[in-house]
């Protein structure tokens, strides 16, 4: 009888630990499955952001006669806004108007870094035109910050908020923090789109621009 309490007693123990170990499996499986998705949301945001960032267009917008030249181009801290060609495997392709901002959550639960972006079919309507189509970029944001650098200077500062309205930023900084963690910066270099109506480097005439200004 005694030998058979002993078994028994350390059979428990043996399932007990198998137990244990099979619950910590179950639990580290979880943890790569969500590092995996997590890996994977970043990667494919991170590729459509570079994309749609990278090629702005520097069209200008319609000013006074004989007023400075300024750019259909808007940069803060928690927004952006600029006009810039949709690929054409997300969308009809071509101009858009795109707004990239922080939308709130309900009920204080963290909000969104959401993407809006409508076709460009009025030229000289102003860059808050009213929404279009959205898409939901980042989820449970609790902070996006955006940073700016300018394009005149190789070795400038880095701002939270754009102040030239006569030229886009050379580079473009866009860093999101989730409940879950922070996530790498994604630093876009910006490349003026070749379109039809973009002012030359000079500033005369209506020819195309490629490269920064």
């Amino acid at each position: 009888m005694v030998e058979l309490l002993v078994a028994m007693a350390l059979l428990s123990l043996v399932m007990l630990g198998l137990v244990t170990a099979m619950r910590s499996f179950a639990q580290t499986e979880t943890r790569i499955d969500d590092r995996i998705r997590r890996d994977e949301d970043f990667r494919v945001t991170e590729q459509f952001l570079r994309t749609v960032l990278g090629a702005m267009a520097p069209r200008a917008t319609r000013s006074a006669p004989g007023g400075p030249r300024q750019v259909a181009f808007s940069g803060s801290g928690d927004e952006l806004q600029w006009i810039g060609v949709m690929p054409a495997r997300h969308g009809a392709g071509g101009l858009y108007r795109f707004r990239l901002f922080v939308a709130p959550g309900e009920s204080g639960q963290p909000g969104a870094l959401v993407l809006e972006f409508a076709p460009l079919t009025n030229f000289d309507a102003p860059l808050e035109s009213g929404p279009g189509q959205s898409r939901v970029m980042v989820a449970a944001v609790t902070d996006v910050t955006f940073r700016y650098q300018d394009s005149t200077q190789g070795d400038a500062a880095w701002s939270s908020g754009w102040p030239s309205a006569d030229r886009l930023p050379r580079r473009i900084g866009v860093q999101a923090r989730t409940r879950t963690g922070i996530w790498p910066e994604i630093v876009v270099n910006v490349i003026p789109a070749v379109g039809p109506g973009i002012p030359s480097r000079t500033g005369s005439g209506s020819g195309p621009v490629i490269g920064p200004f």
